[in-house]
């Protein structure tokens, strides 16, 4: 009996080792990595140029009439959305202000106040427009492009009282900017661009899409 387990338990053991000889090895799998999309950002800002080549607010970075905002990973119509949100938050009475065009094309058309000004003689001259800025939106990005501008009135002011208005031209507008210096120039140029940080700062906020 005892040499029949003996035998038994012998033969167990070889065929052990043998299963353990003759066993694939189990392969690893690996789980792919998910990239995750780069944050919303932009390609540039606008800044006031004026000279023989070119006058207006163009892309201070690669000098375009247009600005790029790129949401990656983001629809069309989610875009569409945060935009709308953003915009209607930056304005009172944000239906007279926000128009659109189709699924895709959004404009803003405001009217901005005393914006900037600069010493005549012995009176200040005070300026101020509407501006519209067209914002076009396809999937992951958005083209904001140069503002134009409409009803700028011009204003002297002397001793608190106003002696003289008049409405100028686009041409007349940038002239009065080139003469009023960088730090009038920064107000108009600052307008413009808070549209870009809402848009980019209301796309971050996103992150559910």
């Amino acid at each position: 009996m005892k040499r029949s387990l003996l035998l038994l338990a012998i033969c167990l053991s070889f065929s052990v080792v043998s299963n353990a000889q003759t066993r694939k090895p189990v392969r690893k799998t690996t789980t792919p990595e998910v990239k995750t999309p780069a944050p919303p950002s932009t390609n540039g800002k606008f800044k006031f140029y004026y000279s023989k080549e070119k006058d207006g607010f163009f892309n201070d970075t690669d000098g375009k009439d247009y600005i790029v905002v790129t949401a990656e990973g983001k629809s069309t119509s989610d875009i569409k959305s945060s935009l709308m949100s953003t915009l209607s938050s930056m304005y009172s009475n944000p239906s007279k202000v926000i128009s659109t065009l189709g699924d895709n094309i959004i404009n803003v058309t405001a009217y901005a106040s005393d914006v900037f000004q600069y010493p005549f003689a012995s009176s200040l001259k005070h300026y101020s427009f509407t501006y519209n800025i067209k914002m076009e939106i396809k999937d992951g990005k958005v083209k904001l492009d140069t503002p134009s501008f409409s009803n700028i009135l011009e204003q002297e002011v002397f001793m608190g009282q106003t002696i003289g208005t008049e409405y100028l031209d686009t041409k007349g507008l940038y002239m009065a900017l080139f003469f009023a210096k960088e730090l009038e120039q920064a107000k108009v140029e600052s307008l413009i661009n808070s549209h870009i940080t809402k848009i980019v700062s209301g796309l971050s906020s996103n992150s559910d899409w």
